[in-house]
């Protein structure tokens, strides 16, 4: 897998370093943003191979999606909901112009998902917990 980068978008921090942890490696550089259109501004030097949108009740929705211009639609999505949330119709936003749009309701979801975009033809990496450093 050559380097590659991430970026998810989501309002909370705390959830969004949770999600960076989570799918972290060494080829990979994720970046964080609370809204949306903060990942296609002209002034930010990144570009994403892949984009994890969190869907948070009362504070990020779809209609947000609405923003993103035809050249940013090639960027493979994938949405992040819980299921407490409304359902959500990929197919109407396919139609919409994206090509790439995924659901996905756990962070191992994701992290499946995310690398499978980013290296399909490699196995997706377990990590391995780490080993408490011995004190002498």
């Amino acid at each position: 897998m050559d380097y590659k980068t991430l970026f998810i978008v989501d309002p909370f921090k705390s959830e969004r370093l949770q999600l960076a942890r989570f799918l972290k490696q060494e080829k990979i550089t994720i970046a964080g943003y609370v809204k949306l259109t903060d990942c296609f501004k002209k002034s930010n030097p990144l570009r994403s191979e892949v984009i994890i949108y969190v869907l948070r009740k009362g504070k990020t929705d779809m209609k947000a999606l609405n923003k993103v211009q035809n050249r940013d639609k090639k960027t493979p999505l994938i949405i992040l909901a819980s299921p407490d949330l409304p359902e959500v119709d990929l197919e109407e936003w396919k139609k919409r112009g994206f090509r790439s749009i995924s659901l996905a309701f756990s962070n191992e979801k994701v992290k499946e998902i995310s690398y499978n975009i980013l290296s399909p033809d490699a196995p997706v990496p377990e990590r391995k917990p780490q080993q408490p450093v011995p004190l002498p």
